[in-house]
């Protein structure tokens, strides 16, 4: 019986272009309640057939715009390129988040989507090293036409995610608080307070056997959005998560102890299967208590302009919602959180204790952040405070990971 999967392509190289072209769509589908189920007919269940192919993601898309009549979007609406994914994946993903007036990032966005748009080649590789190299002096000898195309197509996907990192620091903290990764805080990794690190052996020690010896990404993004509650509150940085709930000006009514239901069942209790979703930022960032209409008619107004873009493919007719450092930091969160529960199937299947890192996101990010730093000055650097110690252990790299 012949294999309808979207997924079975002639080579390696188109599966991961395809692979690395949907991941925007796939995470931001997954942030909204029914987002697990229509990521899966995204990722899983397309036909090979091309009206059916059409037919299903115009089912998709119309399902993404919830409040417009249904039926807005048709399976005529949906072109396809030839590699089968829209023509601007990472592009409509930044203007979704109304974050394409960052020129620097919106130009990095579209070199991206320009190596999605056309097949695997030496000269593709060399011009996005090239590109690298110019706008923030990043060096990698195993960025090379050599290299295998999953290797290259993860580089290209984990270049996007630490300059979402280096650019959101740098717009809503850099002023105030010193850049650490939030990607590398958000990536499972050992947990620096069970494991000591020998530079000289360059070997890790268990020192502390009590819970899991990895960090955990949903605990991480939680302890995060705490600690950035209480200094925008209290104006400096708490020193101990401990207690520090009771002392945060919530936004949200919470008149039957939610929050802090919330907050330990994402955080405490068996998070590895909590996914914090966009629409559970939203809530705790207090959005709900906007006017009544005004976060509906936000909602439309991008809902409209994403059905136009679908229409007609102009990457310009995509309207974002409101800027929001929340929710771009949300999808940093949840790239990593999405190979987190990748990684745990395979330990599940194989009887196996292992996690996934990328040395190579910090150095991009360590480049990245070294670009944005240059743009502040040496009398702010000199006045900003550090992020508190218990984030500062997980988001800093101490060596190279083997």
């Amino acid at each position: 019986m012949p294999n309808e999967n979207i997924n079975s392509y002639e080579t390696k190289a188109e599966e991961q272009r395809y692979i690395t072209s949907m991941l925007p769509s796939q995470l931001l589908i997954k942030g909204i309640p029914e987002g697990k189920g229509l990521a899966s007919q995204l990722t899983k269940k397309l036909s090979k057939i091309h009206r059916k192919r059409q037919a299903q993601l115009a089912s998709i898309f119309d399902d993404l715009a919830t409040t417009q009549q249904k039926g807005s979007i048709t399976k005529e609406d949906i072109k396809l390129v030839e590699d089968e994914s829209l023509s601007h994946p990472y592009e409509s993903l930044l203007r979704s988040f109304g974050a394409e007036t960052a020129h620097v990032l919106l130009e990095h966005t579209k070199v991206i989507d320009s190596c999605l748009n056309q097949e695997l080649s030496d000269q593709l590789i060399v011009k996005f090293k090239t590109y690298l190299s110019n706008t923030f002096n990043y060096e990698d000898d195993t960025l090379n036409a050599d290299m295998p195309a999953s290797e290259f197509y993860l580089h290209v996907a984990l270049s996007f995610v630490a300059h979402l990192d280096a650019c959101i620091h740098h717009a809503a903290y850099s002023k105030a608080i010193a850049p650490i990764s939030l990607g590398w805080l958000f990536m499972q990794k050992l947990n620096p307070d069970k494991w000591h690190y020998d530079s000289t052996s360059k070997k890790h020690s268990l020192i502390n056997k009590n819970g899991s010896p990895f960090t955990c990404t949903s605990r991480s993004f939680i302890h995060l959005l705490l600690t950035v509650f209480y200094f925008q509150k209290h104006k400096t940085m708490p020193t101990s998560l401990y207690g520090i709930r009771d002392k945060i000006d919530w936004k949200v009514e919470d008149e039957e102890g939610r929050l802090d239901e919330f907050i330990y069942k994402k955080s405490e209790r068996d998070s590895k299967r909590n996914w914090l979703s966009l629409e559970d930022v939203f809530w705790l960032v207090g959005m709900e208590n906007s006017a009544r209409d005004e976060p509906n008619k936000v909602l439309i107004n991008w809902q409209q302009s994403f059905v136009k873009y679908i229409k007609t493919e102009d990457i310009s007719d995509l309207k974002g919602l409101p800027p929001s450092a929340e929710a771009i930091i949300w999808f940093i969160y949840a790239f990593f959180q999405n190979i987190y529960e990748q990684t745990a199937k395979q330990n599940k299947m194989n009887k196996e204790q292992s996690c996934v890192i990328y040395d190579d996101y910090y150095d991009l990010w360590e480049s990245m952040t070294v670009y944005y730093e240059s743009k502040i000055s040496e009398g702010i650097k000199a006045e900003r405070i550090k992020w508190p110690e218990y984030l500062e252990n997980q988001a800093t790299r101490a060596e190279r990971m083997a």
